[in-house]
């Protein structure tokens, strides 16, 4: 895996973390920098870069005496830590103007506070929204304070201090240096507002840096520095958990550090906790909850931002987009302007099952995130789909009329015989309208026309070996037993899977082929072309050149990838980061909030 820095654009403070102190301040408490240039603290005796010298070397006695207190499970350890942190933190504060104290400080303040947050859990000293600290019956609480997160210290279901492990399916990981330490605050499940708890996904983590702040040094007495770290009462202090894409910088007396991140590892812990189902939910669809279609937000809803819906391919699930997404969240105005949704489908089910069951919850989810319709951001949705997932993208903006229904019966759906709890069952498949509220779709090596290892033996081998659920196997039989010779042979022989519509001859294919979306809807197309196919012509490996091109799109690109590298490729990466800014422009949601007009009714 390689390690990109971050960069560091974001030049002022923004969203106000000040992290100051002054005396006569409560435990905690902000102060600006008028505030804190009045503070009158007295001139120590010797110089502040010896002092400053002296706090890092007893941080380092602190942080190595920890360490071994935590190896041998010694609760102590966690005050230890903290006593590591606060002389870390004094060092930086006594002698702002030293670049060389300023690093040491930041890397002693980050091993002691990751040590901190480790020990605390391991000893259940996390608790109530903040840490506990100091010694039995005289113990302090220090609170998180969420700082320009979408949510409260009450959502806090746990911070996480370690650096996640790598994954394949993210290409690099985005970090910058500075001070503090790069978290993970995952949200407490039951703390998702009701209105979108169904589409949480399993765990919604979030991108923080943690930073303990303590009061002003210097008014420590000689009986405190002989005690050492257990015995000593303990500074007041605050855990501010900030947001590092809206806050750049750290407030230590003078110095204005840059505040450390790593904005990669909320989809890393994401990842960790998310089962890949891409086999078993083509092989058994619909077997188990992980193999059932279901639309995820990856972090809690904001009102404002515009979702981004990823629609994986075949054979595969919604981890395969983390990298594009990786990419994505590295520019700051994504994370301002826009949140990741994902669906998920079993890819071996019935095509047209899944993708009314996507149409039916983006609606439930963009009535329940906005009841009056007054968000404009959830009335200009972006679907992305790579591979078959760019057909469903496209079915959730066509109106199909009777020309879907066509290719799959000779006779009209009304004159069909099926029980009327199965006809209302089967209908959405087939006859409903485009989506309102969505306007923009990017199909990424999309079949639009099909692709020949559909017709070949690997083909009709993968779609043999896809067992039907039981219910949609039942209304199958029951309707062809009920309606002989009145269905064509593509759904007569069985519900037709994804790998049946990928067959150039599918008559479903070419009737959605034949679809255009309405005119309120911008399509753009990325197309594969890495492989020299042996009839001649360009394609991905899987999906040809002509095959991915589609007439309704404004704009297209081909990139030099594979099938199911195309979505990966840098090129791809800022063709939708150009789209997703042309989208910001063209619906005015780049504008402040006082400057867009109203949302139509």
């Amino acid at each position: 895996m390689r390690v990109q820095l971050w960069g560091l654009t974001l030049a002022v403070v923004v969203g106000g973390l000040t992290i100051s102190k002054a005396q006569g301040h409560s435990p905690g408490g902000h102060s600006g920098g008028q505030a804190a240039s009045q503070t009158s603290v007295s001139a120590p005796a010797e110089s502040p870069l010896s002092v400053a010298q002296g706090h890092l070397r007893r941080s380092r006695e602190y942080l190595k005496a920890s360490c071994e207190m935590l190896k041998k499970c010694d609760r102590h350890a966690v005050d230890g830590y903290y006593v590591a942190c606060e002389e870390a933190w004094n060092a930086a504060w006594t002698c702002p103007e030293s670049r060389d104290i300023l690093i040491d400080a930041a890397d002693l303040y980050a091993d002691a506070l990751a040590g901190l947050l480790e020990a605390a859990r391991l000893h259940g000293r996390l608790e109530g929204g903040g840490l506990v600290i100091g010694p039995r019956g005289k113990s302090i609480l220090v609170p998180f304070r969420p700082q320009a997160l979408p949510i409260d210290a009450a959502a806090i279901a746990s911070v996480e201090p370690q650096g996640q492990p790598g994954d394949k399916r993210l290409t690099r990981r985005h970090l910058r240096d500075g001070f503090g330490l790069p978290v993970v605050v995952r949200v407490v499940n039951d703390s998702t507002p009701e209105e979108t708890k169904a589409f949480a996904a399993p765990r919604q983590s979030l991108a923080a840096t943690a930073v303990l702040r303590f009061a002003v040094p210097g008014n420590e007495s000689r009986l405190q520095k002989f005690s050492g770290p257990v015995a000593r009462d303990h500074a007041p202090a605050v855990l501010d958990l900030a947001n590092p894409v809206e806050i750049a910088a750290v407030h230590i007396g003078s110095a204005k550090p840059h505040l450390a991140a790593d904005l990669s590892a909320p989809l890393l812990d994401a990842l960790e906790g998310t089962p890949q189902s891409s086999i078993a939910g083509f092989l058994q669809p619909f077997g188990s909850g992980a193999t059932r279609p279901h639309l995820e937000m990856l972090e809690p809803h904001q009102p404002g931002r515009i979702p981004v819906v990823f629609i994986h391919g075949l054979a595969s699930d919604e981890g395969t987009w983390f990298d594009m997404i990786n990419e994505l969240r590295a520019w700051p105005e994504f994370h301002r302007r826009y949140e990741p949704w994902v669906f998920h489908y079993p890819t071996g089910a019935a095509f047209m099952q899944s993708s009314a069951v996507l149409r039916r919850q983006l609606v439930a989810a963009v009535q329940q995130c906005d009841p009056e319709g007054s968000d404009p951001a959830l009335r200009n949705l972006v679907l992305v789909g790579h591979s078959m997932g760019g057909l469903h993208a496209k079915l959730q903006v066509i109106e199909p009329g009777n020309r879907i229904w066509d290719a799959v019966s000779t006779v009209p759906f009304e004159q069909i015989r099926m029980p009327e709890k199965m006809r209302q069952m089967v209908k959405p498949a087939y006859f409903f309208h485009p989506l309102p509220f969505v306007n923009r779709i990017v199909c990424i090596a999309t079949p639009h026309k099909g692709s020949l290892l559909a017709s070949l033996g690997v083909g009709r081998l993968a779609s043999l070996s896809v067992r039907a659920p039981p219910e949609n196997q039942r209304i199958h039989d029951t309707v062809v037993r009920l309606n002989p010779g009145v269905f064509r042979e593509e759904y007569e022989r069985r519900t037709p899977t994804s790998i049946d519509l990928l067959r150039p001859n599918s008559e479903m294919l070419a009737a959605i082929r034949g679809l255009r979306p309405p005119c309120w809807v911008t399509v753009h197309s990325v197309v594969g072309d890495a492989h020299q196919s042996l009839l001649g012509g360009r394609d991905d490996c899987v999906v040809p050149v002509e095959s991915a091109h589609t007439e309704s799109a404004v704009s297209e690109i081909v990139v030099p990838a594979s099938h199911t590298k195309v979505h990966h490729h840098p090129l791809t990466i800022a063709e939708v980061r150009r789209i997703l800014i042309q989208h910001l422009r063209e619906t005015g949601l780049d504008r402040p909030q006082s400057q867009r007009l109203p949302v139509s009714p």
